[in-house]
């Protein structure tokens, strides 16, 4: 079969450079205003090497932050340790199971970990190539993959050692074969298997996935002219879609009900007699979900991030804005299947951001390939017709530019180094009988991550327990902690009098967000010495004041 194969792929290949090559017989200011179109393929390679490039060569540029801490010790565990811990996370397990699979063969260091995202990027890179070939055809199509490839919140978060870019990568899959299906009625019975299989995967990668996957469905609903056959095969993936995701619900419904009983415990916390725990009341007004952080959350994934200024954001606005109205037109008027699929996914998916009360541009992040396919169409509507072709390529090559310059931004801001500053001053100084005391449970993760990555073992427990024995006692084993009582900070006074540690390290973390434990730090005076220990300046920015939610005491016993 293989020698068969080679002299056909040639061909394919071939075929393929030809038609990405042939001229776009652009005049005037259109002609220089997207003078790559002329040659997608230099255009896409362009775009293809440099933002590949960049992310591998910043894999070091940022610490690992809390959540990617916690991906890095489920990671590490035995892979029936594994399987119980995400039972109670509240994420599917799908990630996991890779990423443990990646760190037997790669490693677990930080750069190691975060390559395993910047190949999940590079393969979404890929697959929008042809997702955007096949949608606007090859000059348009590869605008969309340039777009993709320079998103500035993508950026972020093929970094980040998380599903997001797992998940964009299947939903890129799922889209490819979405438009074969549904759009392009093709009748392959493997497509409709293999459409299914996507579908499931997509579940149990991310929840938000459900969401996607509403959205898809009602585009095919409407796309699809009534016949036996059409809604035949219409039933037939979504009946293969649900039995495939049917064994993932129980999972589901556990961890949302274990979360619910987390957050009642603590929400009721304040009503509870004796309690000094953490509460949602403590948050500042500035950092409670509202309007403002919904807008900030879809403008990052729409690529608002080049603006340093109010004047600067306004005027970068206004091409974007343009085309988002366009590929509003679009759709509403036109009835365009490509910005109709878009706007069907974003309906879908802003109904889950409601539903589920998250705001975070993570859970719409999902929505930037097809954005950036959507943002094209409409390019490409433009250019097709003679009084708009120079206006919309004009339009298209600053939107590129927007995104480009944000894309830099992202790439070459400084990042602090929090966490490795603090356990390097604890280690520089920790003596044997020292301890370690988080008042945040999970602030033992990070913590224990980055002192194993130099080597680093400390006494250590948490406030009131360490974050393992908290987990083993509960179901839920996602982030939080138990509602702490007045009796747990006396039994706490209590044990360090009787076991007389040389030193208490104390960790706060959060501090912006929850309370900062004034009654521990109060208790804790009366038993000796309390000082701040000033964190190292951070290497990336020297000049920087510091993470302002990370703080480090120590305390020297009477």
């Amino acid at each position: 079969m293989l020698p068969g194969f080679l002299p056909q792929l040639t061909i394919c290949v071939t075929n393929i450079r030809d038609h990405m090559e042939e001229p776009t017989h652009l005049t005037g200011p259109a002609n220089s205003a997207l003078l790559f179109l002329k040659r997608p393929a230099v255009l896409f390679s362009m775009a293809f090497l440099v933002s590949s490039c960049i992310k591998i060569s910043r894999l070091n540029s940022r610490e690992l932050w809390l959540d990617e801490t916690y991906s890095a010790f489920v990671a590490n565990l035995h892979f029936s340790e594994l399987l119980r811990r995400t039972a109670g996370d509240v994420h599917p397990p799908l990630f996991y199971i890779l990423l443990w699979i990646w760190t037997r063969i790669i490693g677990d260091a930080q750069t190691q970990l975060r390559l395993f995202s910047v190949v999940l990027s590079i393969f979404s890179t890929f697959g929008m190539f042809v997702l955007g070939r096949q949608l606007l055809g090859p000059r348009f199509g590869v605008l969309a993959a340039a777009l993709f490839a320079f998103s500035p919140m993508l950026f972020v978060y093929s970094l980040e050692v998380r599903m997001y870019m797992l998940t964009i990568l299947v939903f890129i899959c799922l889209l490819i074969v979405h438009w074969h299906v549904a759009i392009e009625q093709r009748e392959a019975k493997w497509l409709l298997v293999l459409y299914g299989v996507l579908a499931a995967m997509l579940f149990y990668v991310h929840y938000i996935g459900v969401f996607l996957l509403a959205g898809l469905f009602m585009h095919w609903a409407i796309a699809t002219r009534l016949s036996r056959v059409r809604v035949a095969r219409f039933c037939f993936v979504g009946m293969l879609t649900l039995l495939l995701v049917l064994p993932g619900i129980p999972l589901l419904l556990r961890q949302r009900a274990g979360k619910a009983r987390l957050d009642t415990a603590q929400r009721l916390s304040n009503q509870t007699q004796g309690s000094i725990s953490f509460s949602a009341d403590e948050q500042k007004p500035s950092d409670l979900p509202g309007k403002k952080s919904i807008v900030k959350s879809v403008a990052a994934m729409a690529g608002f991030y080049p603006a340093s200024s109010l004047p600067l954001l306004i005027l970068w606005a206004v091409p974007l804005s343009v085309a988002l109205a366009g590929v509003a037109y679009l759709a509403l008027v036109r009835g365009d299947q490509v910005c109709r699929l878009f706007g069907l996914v974003a309906l879908s998916v802003g109904v889950g951001v409601v539903a589920l009360r998250v705001n975070t541009t993570r859970h719409i992040l999902p929505l930037v390939p097809i954005l950036a396919v959507a943002l094209a169409r409409v390019v490409q509507y433009w250019a097709a017709r003679v009084r708009l072709r120079s206006a919309g390529l004009i339009i298209g090559t600053l939107i590129l530019g927007l995104y480009v310059a944000g894309f830099f931004r992202q790439a070459f801001v400084h990042h602090g180094r929090p966490w490795q500053n603090l356990v390097g001053v604890v280690q520089q100084n920790y003596r044997p009988g020292d301890e370690v005391i988080f008042d945040v449970l999970y602030a033992q993760i990070p913590f224990d991550y980055f002192a194993r990555q130099v080597h680093f073992r400390a006494q250590e427990t948490g406030f009131p327990l360490s974050i393992y024995d908290w987990w083993d006692k509960q179901e839920f084993k996602g982030w939080g902690g138990p509602v702490i009582m007045q009796a747990d900070l006396d039994r706490l006074a209590l044990d360090i009098q009787a076991q007389r540690p040389n030193t208490i390290w104390l960790v706060l973390d959060e501090t912006y967000y929850y309370d900062p434990h004034n009654a521990l730090l109060a208790r804790l005076r009366r038993l000796g010495q309390v000082d701040e220990s000033r964190l190292p300046p951070d290497p990336d920015n020297p000049d920087a004041e510091g993470d302002e939610s990370l703080h480090l005491f120590r305390l020297t016993l009477n």
